[in-house]
């Protein structure tokens, strides 16, 4: 049996069975594999959620954007924003809030979803500045990353929370933390999320491999570049701006940079800090545009 069934399957024995995909976002993952589909298709199934509908104009209406004028329907948000940005936009924010239910703490789940934002941003920004080529599944794998948590606390509740705040919300810490209590941790959660709703495997091995562990090794991975981005990215946001995370770690954090397949990365340590530090101002803002 693959390794990835076999923690797919260890995972839905700790903790139960896990969600179904949300019909609004299966729909739109489907039509959206055509790539005749027309926007009014994509309009028409958006505007089932208003408040999903909402948020995607919101985000065309943004300054990230620069529209000199009120992007005032769906469709036209579509056309701004194009069919796989929405896509991603569906796919993240439903998912989200599909997991977030009475059985999820709001102010900690508050936290991971401005973290996750914030990775997202870092992902996009960085992705594009090495001219990685991918369209979009860098702000997913980012926006996504830490969505294992969320599964953990609405499965296991109180004593996933309790576990948190233990770890002091560094995530190494707490990786260890889940995996000597459950045999698993968080990152082994998101994979087997992604699995079970059939999500591509380059975003389920991103997500797997955000934080590090001797079986989880860049070559192994469906897009390298992809999976680099995202823990890079977390490592950014962690690290250097301002949130409690994980310390940063030079084995996996090198081991990351030298998967990228890009000469726009830069190979010495130092180049790659003042590298980052000169997005950090721009990004700060863009998850703002998502809330």
């Amino acid at each position: 049996m693959p390794a990835r069934q076999e923690r797919l399957e260890t995972i839905i024995e700790s903790v139960g069975e896990l969600p179904a995909l949300p019909g609004i976002v299966a729909d739109v993952l489907s039509i959206t594999e055509d790539p005749a589909v027309a926007v009014s298709q994509i309009s028409e199934c958006v505007q089932r959620d208003p408040g999903l509908a909402a948020k995607i104009l919101k985000v065309a209406n943004s300054p990230h954007y620069g529209m000199k004028q009120y992007v005032s329907t769906l469709k036209l948000a579509i056309v701004v924003l194009g069919i796989r940005e929405v896509r991603n936009i569906v796919l993240g924010i439903s998912l989200f809030d599909t997991l977030q239910d009475g059985r999820v703490e709001r102010t900690l789940a508050r936290e991971i979803w401005d973290h996750s934002l914030r990775v997202a941003a870092w992902c996009r920004k960085l992705g594009a500045s090495m001219r990685l080529g991918l369209q979009g599944e860098d702000f997913i794998g980012g926006l996504l990353h830490d969505i294992g948590k969320i599964v953990l606390l609405r499965q296991i509740g109180k004593d996933y929370f309790d576990l948190i705040k233990r770890s002091g919300g560094h995530g190494e810490a707490l990786c260890q933390m889940e995996t000597n209590i459950l045999g698993f941790d968080h990152a082994g959660a998101a994979e087997a999320l992604a699995t079970h709703w059939n999500l591509p495997r380059a975003l389920a091995d991103a997500l797997w491999m955000h934080h590090a562990g001797a079986d989880r090794r860049f070559d192994d991975a469906a897009n390298p570049n992809l999976a680099a981005l995202v823990r890079i990215a977390n490592l950014a946001v962690s690290e250097d701006f301002g949130e409690a995370a994980s310390e940063p770690c030079p084995t996996c954090t090198e081991e990351a940079w030298r998967a990228f397949d890009s000469p726009k990365v830069p190979s010495d340590p130092v180049q790659r800090h003042a590298w980052l530090a000169r997005f950090a101002g721009e990004i700060q803002e863009m998850p703002l545009l998502f809330l």
